[in-house]
C-alpha cells in the first residue's frame, strides 16, 4: 500500500476514536447534571410558592394591624371627646367625635365579618347622632358616646 493512503486511515481512524472517546467522556456526566438541574429547578418552585404564601400572609397580618389602629385611634378620640364634654367644651366634642367618624371608616375597610362591619357601620352612625348631639350643646351626647365606646369595644382588634 501507499504510504500516503496508510497516513490518511491512521488519520481517519484517530479521529474517528478521538469522535468516540470525546462522545463518551462528554456525555457521561450529562445525565447527572441535568438530574442536578431539575431537582434544583423543583426546589425554586417550591421556594417561589412559599414566598408567595409568606407575601400573602404579611399583606393580611398588616391589614389586621392597619385596621386595629384605625379602632384604637377611634377609640381614643372617643375619650378625647369624652373629656372636653366633661369639660363642657362642646365644639372641641364636636370635632373629636369628627375625626373618631374618620378613623372608624378607614376601620370598616379591613374589618373581616358581615356582622362586624355592620356593627361598625352603626357605630358610624351613632357617632354622627352624637356629634349632631354635641353642636346642639346637649349633655345626653355623653351618654351616646359611651353606648358607641362599650359597643366599639366588642369589635376585633378594638381592645
Amino acid at each position: 500500500m501507499n504510504n500516503t493512503l496508510k497516513v490518511g486511515l491512521g488519520v481517519g481512524g484517530a479521529l474517528l476514536l478521538g469522535l468516540v472517546v470525546g462522545y463518551v467522556l462528554g456525555s457521561s456526566g450529562k445525565h447527572e447534571l441535568e438530574s442536578t438541574a431539575q431537582q434544583e429547578q423543583t426546589r425554586a418552585k417550591e421556594a417561589e410558592a412559599s414566598l408567595k404564601e409568606l407575601e400573602e400572609d404579611c399583606a393580611r397580618r398588616v391589614m389586621r394591624a392597619r385596621t386595629a389602629k384605625q379602632l384604637l385611634l377611634t377609640k381614643e378620640r372617643l375619650l378625647r371627646a369624652m373629656v372636653e364634654l366633661y369639660a363642657n367644651n362642646y365644639g372641641l366634642t364636636s370635632q373629636h367625635l369628627g375625626i373618631a367618624r374618620k378613623h372608624l371608616k378607614s376601620a370598616i375597610k379591613g374589618l373581616k365579618g358581615k356582622k362586624h362591619v355592620a356593627t361598625a357601620q352603626d357605630l358610624y352612625e351613632r357617632m354622627g347622632g352624637a356629634q349632631t348631639l354635641a353642636m346642639r350643646l346637649d349633655p345626653m351626647a355623653r351618654v351616646h358616646i359611651e353606648q358607641i365606646l362599650a359597643q366599639l369595644q366588642k369589635l376585633p382588634g378594638a381592645h
